[in-house]
This record gives C-alpha cells, structure tokens and sequence, in this order.
C-alpha cells in the first residue's frame, strides 16, 4: 500500500492484472503537473523494477533522477491500457478535499491524456468527473454528484475507481465496498471516431488539498491495468428510469448448466453449417459457460438425413418454454472467436427469436465470425455485428445491420459486453456501452417481423464452417464462446 499525506500527489505504474505493494521512494524535486503548479504538490513516483508485466497492453509512467519527472515508454510494450483501475482508502476530510485519480495516455506525444478522479469533500457528496489533459490544459468533460450516503468525519471509506476508452467513447467507474458500481460515460468528439488509445502511460495519483488537515490520508492499493471490456455491468437496473428490475439472470454460478433457465440442445443440426449439436460441447467452469466447436474425434462423425458428413461438434443452448419477453434490456458479457487462424469456420454468439416461429424477425445481438479461409469474398476480420432479421431465408438481405470494430484487441482475449434495447421506439445496439446501430420500429418489415406483441427468447449457439465464411481449414482448432453472464431487465416505459 502506498500512502499519501497532505499537500502530496502521487503517481506510480501500473502493472498488467497484477496487484502489488508500492514501496515509499525519496520524493522527486517540485514539478507541475499539466502546465499547472498543484496546491499542495510534489509529484511521486514509484520505480518499476520490480513490477512483472501479465498483459500486453500493460505500460507505466516512471521517472528518472536526472529528469525528473517525466514520461518514459515501458520497453517493448503495446499502446497503452484501455483500461485503469485502482482501490483507494480516504475519509471525508473535516476540511478541503481528497482526490484521487486514475489516467491513460490517448496519445504518444506525451500531451493527451484522460483522468477519471472523485473528489471526496467535507459533508458533500462524492463527484466523479471524467478529465480531458490536452496540450496542458486539464477540462473536466463530464461529472456527477453521486448519491449515495455521506461519510462521517474521519470514517474509512474503500472504493475502486477506473477509467476505460475505446474509440472515442470514455467511462469512468466508481465501487464503494459494499455497494454496486456506479458510472459515468462522454463520447470525445474531439478525437476522430477511429481514435484509440495510444503511446504509453498509464498510472494514478492521489491529491489531499493543501487546507484539509495534515493528518488526512490516501491510501492507494491493488492497482491493476487492461485491455477495454474488463468492467463487469452493473448487478442493479440501469439507471435509466425506462428500466425496471432484472427479470431474468445467469452468472454460470453453478458446475452446470442451469436447467430451470436454459434448454441444451443435443444430438441435432441446423442445415448450413457443418457441424452436430452436442450437449457434451457445453461446459461450465469458473462461473463461465462455455459454447464450443470441437472437432470430433475419427470414428464419431455424424450423418443426418441431409446426407452431409459432420466432424463438428458444436454447443448450442436457448431459453424456448423457460423465459422471453417482448421489450427488454439485454447484457452479455463474453469473449468471441474472431481474427486468428486458429478460429478459420467458427461463428458464435448471442441472438434472440419470437416465441411464434411464424414471425420472421431475428435479433442478433452479439455475432462474430472466426478468421477467413480465403474460399469466399467475406472478411469477417476482428468485428462485432448486430442485426435485425426481417426474413429467414439462407443469404437474405431484408434486413438492417452494422458492424463494429474492436481495434487494437481480440475479441476472443478479453471480456466485451454486448447490450441490446428493445421498446416500442425500436432496438438500439452497444458494444461496451457504446451505441452503434439503432433500427426504428416504424417501417412495413419491422412491424410485419417484429410485431407488438412478440416475444422473444435467448439462444446462444456456435455455429461450424458455414458456406458464407468459407468452411476450416487446416489451422482450424477448437474454441469457444465463453460466458459470464447474461442478464434482462424489464422494460417500464
């Protein structure tokens, strides 16, 4: 644990999904910080000598004795963490404020940065704020009281506070021990839509204002950095007064699938693919629910009536006769095969169809696609897509759909949240909080697909080798969607 004291901030590095202790160190000599002299501060760091980078996008801030304080790249690094988060431990000063912070660098330049901080005030509220540092200039671009209950004079308070970007899209979280997440979300659109975190430089710091008393103290522990889509969603209704409470959950808690929520398919298939839906290519381990594409072993190929060879085993499970609703809120959490050639033929993911199989609609919520074999046109490279479904015919084009990039990571390496809203308006689609595509429910194909009234229920699936992504290939080898969770919450109006 790292301490500060009044008129102290404090930066250090960041390791990689690591926690780790921060030694005291002899303080630099006096800088400023953007172009703006602190209150009460010096700035500290932390040597990383010590420290053992587990990620890849893992960078840190350091500093040397002959210059100072500055920043210096970690050596052989990726681009720096979509992702920084910190556990701190303050009270609420008698007097003046405590701010902490957690900061990634948007650029290489060393002059762009974001900041997530929470100033901690005498018998006020929490704010947090999400900060803007460009050219050495710091603008707070958003910022929300937070209502929760005020700590006494001098009482501990815990909390993780974290930052994430992807594209242009900036989140700031804040978790009192205790208490769920609360958070707060800006699209910068200073930077291009393109944009992504670059240069390296992740850390924190921590401020105690130069007229709290001398005794105040900032805590700082269990640091640790990522790659975008680690935060896990909120176990309460969002905060939007349309949605109302849960109404269907699965964190895969259980050895096994849970049998009162879903139906595991077995022993079938579906025509376009080349695999056989098994119930033993769906597994759970470690609160994760695996949907896999295995390749069978010589010996146990399956042939249906439609005469096709498959040495393909594939998981498939949905909630048919167990849950649906007709307007929702959906959020999926899971890692995707995409973008390597070891996933050439998988296409797996989260999508939803109506109780009534005579309605045509399809919601795709969460699709991606393994890496192309070059037999077709299709570059289904590293994206998310989600569609609305107006027709159900192989290769149809009634319908309305976007994809997005994931850049500068995997899909299949980290956790992504997919969420779908469906209301009487339409259906809006995010990718880690980031709407991407909206489908109005006014138009003739809508409201013949997807009338009022139709309700709709999950299916997750991997499907094998299809012919619109070009069947295995060689490098081809078995993978999975992994799952965390999925959760609903019913629509209110």
């Amino acid at each position: 644990m790292r301490s500060f004291s009044r008129r102290t901030v404090l930066t250090s590095s960041i390791a990689g999904l690591a926690t780790f202790a921060l030694t005291p160190v002899a303080q630099a000599a006096p800088v400023a910080l953007n172009n703006e002299t602190l209150p009460g501060g010096n700035l500290r760091f932390t040597p990383l000598n010590e420290v053992k980078y587990v990620n890849p996008y893992a960078q840190a801030f350091t500093a040397t004795p002959a210059t100072g304080a500055r920043f210096i790249p970690a050596p052989e690094k990726s681009p720096s963490d979509a992702l920084v988060s910190a556990q701190f431990t303050t009270v609420a000063p008698a007097r003046g404020s405590v701010v902490p912070r957690v900061i990634l660098r948007r650029t290489a330049d060393g002059k762009n940065f974001y900041a997530a901080s929470l100033t901690v005030r005498a018998y006020q509220k929490y704010t947090l704020a999400i900060e803007r540092i460009m050219n050495g200039k710091t603008e707070v671009i958003k910022k929300q009281d937070l209502t929760i209950p005020r700590p006494l004079v001098n009482e501990n308070i815990t909390f993780d506070l974290a930052i994430s970007a992807r594209l242009r899209h900036i989140e700031a979280q804040f978790v009192l021990t205790g208490r769920e997440a609360m958070r707060i979300s800006i699209d910068d659109t200073t930077v291009p839509l393109s944009a992504t975190p670059a240069g390296t430089g992740t850390g924190f710091s921590g401020y105690v204002s130069k007229d709290a008393p001398a005794a105040t103290p900032l805590d700082a522990n269990n640091a640790t950095a990522g790659a975008w889509g680690q935060f896990r969603g909120a176990l309460t209704q969002p905060a939007n007064s349309q949605w109302g409470k849960m109404i269907f959950e699965d964190d895969f808690d259980a050895p096994a699938i849970n049998g009162a929520k879903w139906r595991v398919r077995n022993n079938t298939y579906v025509g376009f693919d080349q695999g056989v839906i098994l119930s033993d290519a769906v597994t759970v381990q470690d609160s994760v629910a695996k949907i896999w594409l295995k390749k069978l072993p010589k010996g146990q190929e399956r042939t249906f009536n439609d005469g096709k060879v498959r040495d393909w085993a594939t998981g498939y499970i949905d909630t048919i006769g167990k849950f649906s609703a007709e307007n929702f809120r959906v959020e999926y959490r899971a890692k995707q095969p995409a973008s390597t050639p070891e996933h050439i033929g998988a296409w797996g993911g989260l999508w939803m169809r109506p109780d009534d199989s005579k309605l045509k609609g399809e919601i795709d919520i969460a699709e991606s696609y393994g890496y192309t074999s070059g037999k077709t046109k299709t570059d289904p490279s590293n994206r998310s897509e989600g569609t609305v479904h107006y027709e159900q015919k192989p290769g149809n084009r009634i319908k309305t759909n976007k994809f997005i990039p994931v850049l500068g990571q995997v899909l299949a390496d980290e956790f992504h949240t997919w969420t779908v809203e469906k209301t009487p308006e339409g259906v809006r689609f995010f990718f880690d909080d980031l709407e991407y595509l909206f489908v109005p429910a006014d138009t003739p194909e809508y409201i013949e697909a997807l009338p009022a009234g139709a309700k709709f229920h999950l299916r997750i699936c991997m499907q094998a080798g299809n012919q619109w992504w070009g069947g295995f290939a060689d490098s081809s080898r078995d993978c999975a969607v992994e799952v965390d969770y999925v959760r609903v919450w019913e629509y209110k109006g």
